[in-house]
Formats: structure tokens, sequence, C-alpha cells
């Protein structure tokens, strides 16, 4: 029997061939060693590439995610920006109309600058708001407040106490003074405390005078306002008119210019054109040309041809300083007599606002005694007139004074006062009515019992003739002489 053919080793990596030799017996135990060591290297590199595949895709996957993420932000972007081109369309179409709105606004106003009303509208309103922001001057003739009776002390003693205190502060001296004023007894500061009332009186007095004169002519402002802004409307009309006629004959109204303000003075150049132009003007050329000409031919000229006109603008330029001098003199002269007829007018005014103040309290005293009636015929007709309190019908009979019933006498500091007021005023000039009444009380209380006696001689006399004059007065009254 034929031995079976030994099956041949196939070349490496041959697929074929390693097919053909599957049913081949295995020669010796070297080769299937090898085959084994083959297959486990195939198999591991097939493992490799599957990880290098599934890591490949997970990186693609994780492109893709990053992709689509910023093709969302960009269509986000995309988005926002055309909303911020709507939004500023918008902001321009409505801008458009504003700047069409602000331009008829313009043209408006262009059309009332012309109008110069011939109303006086430099009065101040004392209703306007006061600027903050600048400090308020004070009123040199402002009515100053009164001292106290501490500071009327205080400026006796003050130079005492420095030259006691010579290295004092003005801190340190004022601590002194306030110790001092502490232990002065109550009969020291009498005088001083008078003398502070009767300056406190008379400031209320005239506060409360100055205080009514501001409310006159706040009325009054009131008023004149009125009659202005209905004056002031009736130009405006009249001048819009005139301008809506000027308009549709195409006319242009011409700035006014002060007629007594002296010219400008000419220029070299000017005096030079003035005596060429109408040599150049005979030739028929139009006046671009001739400008053209006279422009170039002052720029070739030479300082000796030009010499002559210069001197004609020397002159003119001395002659406008003088005139402007005078001008200006003439100005201030009209200024100050601007002033002065303000100053008179504001007289006027305040004596205009008083009395219009003064017919205001009439009418308002009208209108109460008014009411006052008509509500005590409602209480007459509900029956409740009895119930008028004890106090009102007091004040009713205070009110009702007799004009016929005698004067209550003087007293003795009253008669005394009146004799020193009259002596003061011939020796004192520069006294002032407070002072005055301080130095009279205190001339007063410098007085003796005797010296006083001769004064309540004179107020007794006065106190007879007035006790005499209410008996008689009594007897005329008809409830006593009944």
């Amino acid at each position: 029997m034929a031995s079976k053919p030994r099956g041949k080793r196939a070349p490496k990596g041959d697929v074929a061939a390693e097919k053909e030799n599957i049913n081949a017996p295995p020669a010796a135990t070297k080769g299937n060693a090898k085959t084994k060591g083959l297959k486990d290297t195939s198999n591991l590199s097939l493992e490799a590439e599957l990880e290098a595949m599934t890591k490949a895709l997970k990186q693609v996957s994780l492109e893709v995610e990053h992709n689509k993420a910023m093709l969302r932000e960009k269509e986000e972007q995309l988005t926002a920006q055309a909303a911020e081109t709507e939004r500023m369309q918008k902001l321009l179409e409505s801008g458009g109309e504003e700047k069409k709105k602000l331009e008829d606004k313009l043209r408006k106003l262009q059309k009332v600058q012309g109008f110069q009303p011939t109303l006086n509208l430099s009065r101040p309103n004392p209703n306007a708001p006061e600027d903050l922001t600048k400090k308020k001057k004070k009123d040199p003739n402002r009515l100053k407040k009164p001292k106290s009776a501490f500071l009327l002390w205080c400026k006796v003693h003050r130079q005492k106490v420095c030259e006691e205190n010579p290295n004092a502060t003005f801190a340190e001296i004022s601590t002194i003074l306030g110790d001092k004023w502490k232990n002065v007894s109550e009969e020291d500061r009498k005088p001083y405390e008078d003398r502070y009332k009767v300056e406190k009186d008379v400031y209320l007095k005239l506060v409360g005078k100055e205080k009514r004169e501001a409310e006159a002519l706040k009325l009054f402002h009131e008023e004149e306002n009125k009659k202005l802004a209905q004056e002031l409307l009736e130009q405006y009309l009249a001048y819009k008119k005139e301008m809506e006629s000027d308009v549709a004959d195409g006319k242009k109204k011409k700035k006014e210019k002060d007629p007594l303000k002296p010219k400008h003075p000419i220029t070299a150049f000017f005096a030079f054109s003035q005596s060429r132009r109408p040599a150049l003007l005979e030739l028929n050329k139009p006046v671009t040309e001739i400008a053209k000409i006279l422009g170039e031919e002052w720029k070739s000229m030479s300082p000796a041809k030009r010499a002559p006109f210069e001197e004609i603008a020397a002159k003119e330029k001395e002659r406008y300083s003088v005139e402007l001098e005078t001008y200006k003199k003439n100005k201030a002269e009209d200024l100050s007599t601007l002033n002065h007829e303000a100053e008179e007018k504001a007289k006027l005014e305040k004596s205009q606002a008083l009395k219009l103040y003064k017919e205001k309290e009439r009418l308002d005293q009208a209108k109460k005694i008014m009411k006052n009636q008509a509500k005590e015929k409602k209480d007459m007709a509900l029956g409740k007139k009895d119930l008028v309190s004890e106090k009102d019908q007091a004040k009713e009979k205070k009110k009702a004074k007799d004009p016929n019933k005698p004067k209550k006498p003087l007293s003795s500091y009253l008669i005394f006062g009146m004799e020193m007021r009259k002596s003061l005023s011939n020796n004192q000039v520069g006294l002032n009515f407070a002072e005055t009444n301080a130095h009279i009380s205190q001339k007063w209380k410098e007085l003796s019992e005797k010296d006083k006696e001769v004064w309540n001689e004179k107020a007794a006399v006065l106190k007879k003739k007035y006790d005499a004059d209410m008996e008689e007065y009594r007897s005329t009254l008809p409830e006593l002489s009944a």
C-alpha cells in the first residue's frame, strides 16, 4: 500500500493553503505551536483595531455634539442681532419723528425770535423760585433783629474784660462774659432787659408793616401780570398776523439797529475800493469780476501807494473811538435815568399796592359782616341766639367804643417821657425811637422821689379833670340817668 503524501507547509499569510492543509495531520509538535502563535496575534490585532474604532467613534460623536452646540450659539446670536437691528430700526424711525418735531419747534422759535414786545417785563416776580446754587446777597438796608439784654450788656463790658485778659481768645472772652452775666443781679439787668423789650416791640411793628407791604405788592403784581399777559397776547397775535402777511408777500423783516450807535470805521482796502470802483463800473463789468480785480490790485500795490488809504483808515478809527465813548456816556446817563424812573415807579406801585390791599381788606370785612348777619338771621330762625357766650358779648362791647367817652389821663412817667423826648430831639439828633425810649426809662429811674413829685402832681391834675369829665359823661348815658 502506498503511503499518503505529506502535506506541504503553507506560506505565511496564505489563507488558501491553510484551508487545503486543514485535514492534513500534524507533522510535528513544533509546527502546531507556530500555528497557535499566529492565531493569537491575529486575534490581538483585531481587538486593538476594534478599540481604536470605538475611540474614533466616541471622538466623532463628541465633535458632532460640540458642533451642534456651536450651531445653537450661532443661531441665538443671529436671533439676538436680528432683534437688535429691529430695535435700532424702530429707534431710528422714532428718532426721525422726534427730529421732525424738533425741526418744527425750531422753525416756530425762529419765527417768534423776531417778536419784540413793547411791554416792560423787567419787573421781578415775587413768586418766582429762587436759584439755590447762587448765594443770596444780604441787603444792607434790611431790618435787623434787636440785640438781647445779654448782648447789650456785653457791648458795655467787653472792653473791660479784654483789658483784664489781653492774651485770651474771642471764645474765652465770650465764656468769661457769660459767667459774669450769670452773677449780675436783677436790678442791674433790668435796664438792659427794658431796652430789649422796647426795641423788640418796635421791631415787631416794623416787621408787621413790611409783611403787610409784601402782601400788598404780591396782590398788586398778580393784578398787573394778568393785564400784562393780556397785552402781550394781543401784541403777539398782531405780530403773527403781520408775519403771515409778510410770508405771503415774500418779504423778510430786517433786524432793527440802534440809530444812535456810531458806524464802524472803514479799512484801508475799503477806502481804496471806494475810490477805484467808479472807474471799473464804467467798463460795465460784473460785480464779482470787479471785486476780483480790486483784490488783485490791492495785493500788488506798494506800501507807498497804500499809505494815503491807511491814513484815511486811521482817521476813521480815531473818529469811531471818540463817537463810541460819547455813545457809551449817553447810554450810561440813559441807564441812570431809567434806574431813577424804575425807583419812582416802584414807589408808585407800592402806594397803589397798599391802596389795593386796603380795598381788599375792606371788601373782606364787608363779606365777613354779611356772613355774620346771615348767620345771626339763621340763628334767630332756629332759636339759637341765646347760645351766644358771655365772652363774645364782652368782646363786642369792647369793640364798640363810644367816641364821646373821655380818654384816660397820662401817667407821671408818660408826661415825663413827652418832655424828655422834646429835649432829646433837639439835642441828640442821631437817636432812634428805641434808643430814646431806653434813655427816657434810664433817666426816670435815676430821678429821686422829690423830683418825681412834680410829675406826680401834673398827673394828679389830669386825673381830677378825667374824673369830672367821666361824671358828666355818665350823666349823659340813658341807662344811668334813668
